[in-house]
């Protein structure tokens, strides 16, 4: 059993922030990004592999947090040893992946723009060439070069 209600809290939070910028459910997207593998745009398909590892790294800090609960809960009173103190940095650290996995995909959603729809996309609205060109000068032949 978790330590705190906390990991749920946190994962609710970002899926719901998922959810209001793409308007659909977590596992909608995650399936909408599998079905279309390859051809969907960044965005989706990072965010859907960050919620991923979000959601493996809160599996990991919960298993982390109930091994040290335990050690706690065995331990004599008032002595930590260094048994406990080694499941207190796993702990810390299993947070700081978490939360770190977090505020990626917080940026994602916040500071990436959605995909625009094909129809309106810049590519399509562009009237002339993407790059031009002139042509290099090709030196004359050896042959008609003037020797001196």
């Amino acid at each position: 059993m978790p330590v705190t209600d906390e990991p749920d809290d946190v994962l609710r939070a970002v899926a719901r922030e998922i959810e209001d910028r793409f308007g659909v459910p977590v596992d909608e997207l995650r399936e909408a990004v599998a079905a279309a593998r390859g051809t969907i745009s960044f965005l989706p398909s990072a965010v859907v592999r960050w919620y991923d590892d979000l959601e493996e790294a809160q599996r990991l800090l919960t298993s982390a947090e109930d091994e040290l609960l335990g050690a706690l809960q065995s331990a004599p009173a008032g002595e930590l040893d260094e048994q406990v103190m080694t499941l207190a940095q796993r702990v810390d650290t299993a947070l700081t992946i978490r939360d770190g996995r977090a505020l990626t995909v917080r940026h994602l959603l916040e500071d990436y723009p959605l995909p625009e729809p094909p129809a309106v996309s810049r590519a399509a609205r562009r009237t002339g060439p993407v790059l031009t060109t002139t042509p290099v000068p090709q030196p004359a032949p050896v042959s008609a070069r003037t020797r001196r």
